[in-house]
């Protein structure tokens, strides 16, 4: 099982590769053994704004526990990836509401 424990350890790793340019990441499966939510997502989201050269985004947290919450930091973070060119977010079977999509959509315009 991962919890949120788990992907803030990932993202203390992530934030050191500075020069990565891709990065996709899966959060997402059985719905009884994800045990992943805002924690998670909001830290991994901090660690890659954190990657001035990532170009290529790929996060699934689809069957987490991500809310709103974590859709606003996710829409945040992508705002200030300016050299972004391809992003794939997936967020099915989640807590997000039209709050947390309309986040996600306005950092993309």
């Amino acid at each position: 099982r991962v919890t949120d424990d788990g992907v803030v350890s990932i993202s203390r790793a992530l934030q050191n590769l500075e020069q990565l340019q891709k990065v996709a990441l899966a959060f997402g499966g059985h719905p009884m053994r994800i045990l992943v939510g805002d924690d998670g997502a909001v830290a991994i989201v901090n660690a890659l704004q954190k990657l001035k050269q990532l170009q290529e985004v790929s996060l699934h947290f689809s069957h987490t526990r991500v809310t709103d919450q974590g859709a606003v930091a996710v829409g945040d973070a992508l705002q200030n990836l300016k050299r972004l060119q391809n992003i794939k977010l997936w967020f099915t079977s989640t807590n997000v509401t039209d709050e947390g999509a309309a986040a996600i959509s306005a950092a993309l315009q």
